[in-house]
């Protein structure tokens, strides 16, 4: 099925930064757009009744949406990615000649579900549907062999775990639950250590090192603490969260709001734990 493209929000700021510490908020915002796809999802074949045996049948596990293109600079371009120059990782991340528009998620929806929505009789279908067209749409910017690359074996997974998800989720599994974000952090990382493995067996440091930023963007356990004193007294706290418990937080109130705000809260026989297990 073709792609379909969109422009980007002229409104919207392009993210850069260098690019080591580009990849770990895209880490961060994978996970977090995978898991907004499978609850928002969730609300759709609630919204169009389709019986939990059906619900892989709309889910493309590749995209089909995409907002932006990347870029392509002429020649004169001095910049390109140095697969075995790990100093690259220190360069602005949409420095280079090939500056591919990454995904986000990666999911996408069948051609059949548009159909469905325009047909339902509940005015949140269309809604609902576009929202998860920007979901599976979302990209940022990164270097061709980036996204060719170590995000590629995120693109794998989360096919996967999308298909494996959605089994659970129809024996009643919350899509928001501690041992799917455990699932997820286990599969992204282990395929992420073989590619990074495969890489630096190639004499590609460049790309063995952005791989493992992925990995140690999703294995970071503990939040970084710094001691801080006033007089005699001293103690350690805590600068920020660790990023899983950032996109947890974040993550539970996207689903409460959402569930609120289409007024889920009031149709019969559900409430919030269908999204959410705490």
């Amino acid at each position: 099925m073709p792609r379909t493209h969109s422009d980007p929000n002229p409104a919207l700021a392009v993210l850069a930064g260098t690019l080591g510490a580009a990849l770990v908020g895209h880490t961060k915002e994978r996970m977090r757009h995978f898991f907004l796809f499978m609850y928002t999802y969730r609300l759709l074949m609630h919204v169009l009744k389709c019986p939990a045996a059906k619900w892989a049948d709309n889910v493309s596990i590749k995209a089909t949406h995409q907002c932006d293109t990347g870029m392509r600079r002429d020649e004169a371009w001095d910049i390109r990615f140095k697969n075995d120059d790990v100093s690259i990782l220190n360069l602005d991340a949409t420095a280079f000649r090939r500056v591919d528009a990454s995904h986000v998620c990666n999911l996408g929806l069948n051609l059949a579900i548009a159909g469905l929505c325009d047909q339902s009789t509940d005015e949140r279908a269309p809604h609902l549907y576009n929202m998860l067209v920007r979901v599976c749409g979302n990209t940022r910017l990164l270097p061709q062999r980036i996204n060719i690359g170590p995000d590629r074996v995120v693109d794998v997974a989360h096919g996967e775990l999308c298909m494996a998800f959605l089994k659970q989720m129809a024996s009643g599994a919350a899509p928001i639950s501690n041992p799917l974000l455990k699932r997820y952090k286990e599969r992204v990382t282990s395929g992420m250590a073989l590619y990074k493995a495969g890489q630096a067996d190639k004499g590609n440091d460049a790309v063995a090192e952005a791989a493992g930023i992925y990995i140690a963007t999703l294995e970071e356990s503990e939040a970084p603490q710094e001691l801080r004193s006033q007089g005699t007294a001293s103690k350690w706290i805590n600068t920020r969260s660790t990023h899983s418990q950032e996109v947890w937080t974040t993550l539970q109130g996207n689903a409460q709001g959402d569930f609120v705000g289409y007024g889920f809260n009031r149709d019969a026989n559900i409430d919030i734990s269908m999204l959410i297990t705490r």
